[in-house]
């Protein structure tokens, strides 16, 4: 059943100086893995009757992990450090399009995290819940960049997530 269907998120990230806009570096189409946790849980919203999330979050994280799959909400915070140096109160809302051939994204309302300190973003991740550092809801989507994102006070870090689902023949 693995190669049945797939789905997932891809990523473009910018990073943008505040003071004029101007791109500095751009990463376009990181791949996701969507975790066992967020498949069972669209697999569960849609055929089972489920109730699908009121809304869903895109925050950042640094560290060493490679995503398997096995990633919950509730662990995360173990295998990664979740990046909270940024102006907004909780994680960003991501704010998805209409659907148009199995695919929507945020392409309209981007997320913009507007830097406040220094550090290095490895990935970026999206979750049922909002608040920086939370380990409750459901994880739909781990990514770890192919190049990791440096970041200042002088920058702010743009993402654009989008999400398909793709009909595969067998």
């Amino acid at each position: 059943m693995d190669a049945i269907a797939k789905c997932g998120f891809s990523y473009d990230v910018l990073t943008r100086r505040k003071d004029n806009g101007m791109v500095l570096a751009a990463l376009y189409g990181a791949k996701n893995r969507v975790p066992r946790e967020g498949l069972n849980d669209i697999a569960t919203a849609y055929f089972k009757g489920g109730a699908g999330p009121a809304a869903l979050y895109i925050g950042l994280w640094s560290g060493a992990h490679m995503p398997d799959g096995e990633e919950t909400a509730a662990s995360l915070h173990t295998l990664v450090t979740e990046v909270t140096e940024y102006s907004q109160g909780g994680r960003l809302l991501l704010d998805l399009g209409a659907v148009a051939d199995g695919a929507l994204s945020n392409a309209a309302s981007l997320a913009r995290f507007d830097m406040l300190g220094s550090g290095t973003a490895n990935g970026a991740f999206i979750s049922t819940t909002q608040a920086k550092g939370a380990g409750t809801g459901k994880l739909l989507s781990v990514v770890r960049f192919p190049n990791p994102r440096a970041f200042d006070s002088s920058v702010y870090l743009e993402l654009l997530a989008g999400f398909q689902f793709v009909s595969l023949s067998l």
